[in-house]
């Protein structure tokens, strides 16, 4: 019906555990990729003497693994903003109906005072 408002808070909530799931991943991606990039650390050669491939490549390489790492920060971050986002929604959403049944529980105090 036109003018009514109905929403499931709990549905909101529920959707803000499924990102919050998302976030543990991302927060688990990067230990993961520190830990391959570390095994593979040096393949590419010696730097700093003759291994002309070394020396080309080595700055390079650290330089990509640093974009990765920030990657995978600023995605968790966003999702972190995300999750607090939907939290925040469920709380704006919820807040209009504590308000009325805590205003319908004030009248009903007054008017028992008043008898």
């Amino acid at each position: 019906m036109a003018g009514n408002y109905s929403a499931d808070i709990q549905a909101i909530l529920q959707g803000s555990r499924h990102l919050a799931d998302a976030v543990r991943y991302g927060d688990e991606m990067l230990p993961r990729f520190e830990t391959g990039c570390a095994a593979y650390a040096g393949w590419w050669g010696e730097e700093g003497g003759d291994d002309d491939f070394a020396n080309a490549v080595g700055e390079q390489v650290r330089q990509e693994q640093q974009q990765v790492a920030d990657t995978v920060l600023a995605i968790t971050s966003g999702f972190m903003a995300l999750v607090d986002a939907v939290a925040a929604e469920a709380d704006h959403v919820q807040r209009p109906q504590t308000q009325a049944v805590d205003d319908i529980e004030a009248q009903g105090s007054e008017s028992e005072n008043r008898r």
